[in-house]
């Protein structure tokens, strides 16, 4: 069964859900429903209380009969239990070791500090998370309920298997297997289409772990902690990662390369793609740790190391009020439009907002931005219908890599009246069957302007047999322009505004602080080159984050 990577429920198999989070990055984690008459099982709560009480009430919604009496946290991280508190009256059941570990977590007192209460200087990964998440109102409710090797479940007349393969990830990891669906709830175990964390180890383990996937008669569905729902082929591939990682640390362990050398000179041939690159600083150390014995390099050492890892951008935005000053005296007989992109205190077109990162980045050129933004202002007030006009964005944005584009367009493809069922197939192409044909054929135009920068004859008269010659233009020179954005988003590496850093979106796509490929399946990172919640453990002494 194919699932749509959108925010929301999915029913991946008769009274079997999925409730994805794209684009998966860090503290966008999945969580699983497995229902049995008016009886569920619950795999997972989410980061925050906010996010947990948006998967509860999906579940209201959809299953306003059922009661969810059983809550399995499929490990220690945050995003997988911190809103456990919603469920005051369910049982709560974990390996013992990651109930241990959970035990030991106060990492959400620090997420949830005011930034004069901090103290101390914190890796950008962090300062991400604060300002992504509201962390506020978290009250640690740990499992009553706890297990060692395997546990089995009832859920009505449904039987559930917890599998723990931990120590991996983290020490206590579970997986939650389905057999009468045929679908395995894999936890942090799997990471699909981004780089994982590895905490714990041995990376061994966690290979292991992926062979007992592997190995598992009649499973066909599986969900990742972090990712798409997928089969058996992406734990093949996944698996293949983890070896990659283990072989190549181990040679550079054994030749004496740091360790920040060693993650910057992996190769990645096949895993290229793959978001939140900043990761394998994390997993080459952890095999570094593994190897020397003597838990050096620390969790809390790496983390720090990914400020230098993560690629900075080429050209920092330039203050908006600067900007918007310069842009305003030079602009003065430009049309309204314009000069309210850029009113003198600063805020952009965008309800309110901050003048976004992408016109900041411009404005170091002031000459530039200005005569650029006419251009700008007319493709998004033209002949065009905003559908069309968003539509042909994303399918830009997609095929350029550049998740800046993506993110802000997500947004206003929204306003302009795109699904988000609409959005998340934008990756697709216009292959996918559910478009109509006028959408197929706009979308064609895009792919065929991106590869060999001109329509065929049979896409030209399609588009020119419903529009005017002006809308033909217009739509060249958008499909054009914005190409030309994303070239300078992703080779600026212009960080993702914080306003949007945090927010979850339908269908994500997009590469790292607008700079990195798309991989059809994930959703943009956050600023800086990073994204919040995962692998932040071990920071001021607090353990547990997440992913």
């Amino acid at each position: 069964m194919a699932v749509p990577y959108t925010l929301g429920l999915h029913e991946i198999a008769p009274d079997t859900h999925a409730y994805l989070q794209p684009n998966g990055s860090w503290g966008l984690s999945n969580a699983g429903l497995i229902v049995s008459g008016g009886e569920a099982l619950l795999v997972d709560t989410l980061f925050t209380v906010p996010q947990t009480r948006d998967l509860l009430t999906a579940i209201t919604t959809t299953l306003p009969h059922v009661t969810v009496g059983t809550l399995v946290n499929s490990h220690s991280d945050g995003d997988h239990w911190w809103g456990n508190q919603l469920l005051p009256h369910a049982t709560v059941i974990a390996s013992a070791a990651a109930a241990a570990d959970m035990g030991r977590d106060h990492l959400h007192e620090l997420l949830a500090k005011p930034d004069d209460g901090i103290g101390v200087p914190l890796p950008r990964v962090v300062q991400d998370l604060r300002r992504a998440f509201d962390f506020t109102g978290i009250a640690p409710t740990l499992p009553n309920r706890t297990f060692s090797g395997k546990l089995e479940v009832a859920v009505g007349r449904r039987t559930v298997r917890l599998i723990e393969v931990g120590p991996a990830h983290t020490h206590g990891d579970v997986l939650v297997h389905v057999p009468d669906a045929g679908v395995l709830f894999a936890g942090d175990i799997l990471f699909v289409g981004g780089h994982p964390v590895i905490h714990s180890g041995p990376v061994g383990r966690w290979i292991a772990a992926c062979d007992l996937i592997l190995g598992l008669d009649g499973v066909e569905t599986i969900v990742p902690g972090h990712g798409p729902v997928v089969g058996k082929a992406e734990v093949r591939t996944f698996r293949t990662y983890l070896e990659r990682v283990r072989d190549h640390a181990g040679r550079a362990h054994r030749a004496g390369t740091p360790v920040l050398r060693a993650a910057r000179e992996m190769d990645l041939d096949g895993f290229e793609d793959w978001d939140d690159r900043e990761r394998l600083l994390l997993n080459v150390g952890a095999v570094y740790r593994e190897l020397n014995g003597d838990g050096t390099p620390g969790e809390e050492e790496l983390l720090a190391g990914l400020d230098e890892f993560a690629p900075a951008s080429r050209l920092e935005p330039r203050p908006g009020a600067e900007v918007a000053a310069e842009v305003t005296a030079l602009a003065a007989g430009l049309p309204g439009v314009v000069r309210r992109l850029f009113p003198a205190e600063g805020s952009g077109p965008l309800e309110g907002f901050p003048v976004p990162n992408v016109l900041a980045t411009i404005g170091h050129h002031p000459d530039l931005l200005t005569s650029l933004a006419p251009l700008l202002a007319l493709l998004n007030q033209g002949a065009i219908a905003p559908r069309e006009r968003e539509l042909a964005i994303l399918r830009t944005a997609h095929r350029t890599g550049s998740g800046y584009e993506w993110r802000h367009h997500v947004r206003l493809a929204g306003l302009a009246g795109l699904a988000g069922a609409e959005i998340a197939r934008v990756q697709d192409g216009p292959d996918h069957p559910d478009w109509s044909e006028e959408d197929r054929t706009l979308l064609r135009a895009v792919d065929e302007l991106h590869d060999g920068h001109v329509l065929t004859d049979a896409t030209w008269q399609a588009l020119a047999d419903r529009r005017s010659a002006p809308q033909l233009l217009e739509l060249l020179a958008l499909v054009g322009i914005y190409g030309m954005v994303a070239g300078i988003l992703n080779t600026c590496r212009v960080p993702l505004d914080d306003w949007l850093a945090g927010a979850s979106e339908a269908g994500g796509t997009g590469g790292a602080s607008g700079a990195g490929r798309v991989n059809g399946a994930r959703g943009a990172r956050g600023a800086s080159g990073a994204r919040v919640a995962h692998g932040a453990r071990g920071v001021s002494g607090a353990n547990g984050v997440s992913r």
